[in-house]
């Protein structure tokens, strides 16, 4: 049984990759276009995150930070 079910999600793997093939062959602008855009969230997301959380754990605590001013 475990076989078909992964027969079954390799087939739609490879139905997905050939149809994303195919759209990204007629439209490549577009494509990469999307990809710079994603490319740009994740960079952000990545980047500011983690400074935020800082951040906002230093204010509950109480200590000083740079956003309290101390």
């Amino acid at each position: 049984m475990s076989s078909n079910v992964v027969s079954l999600f390799a087939d739609q793997l490879t139905g997905a990759a050939k149809s994303t093939e195919r759209y990204v062959r007629s439209n490549p602008w577009q494509a990469a276009g999307a990809l710079a855009v994603v490319a740009l969230a994740a960079g952000l997301a990545l980047t500011r995150g983690p400074r935020r959380l800082w951040r906002r754990r230093a204010d509950l605590s109480g200590a000083p930070s740079e956003v309290s001013g101390g």
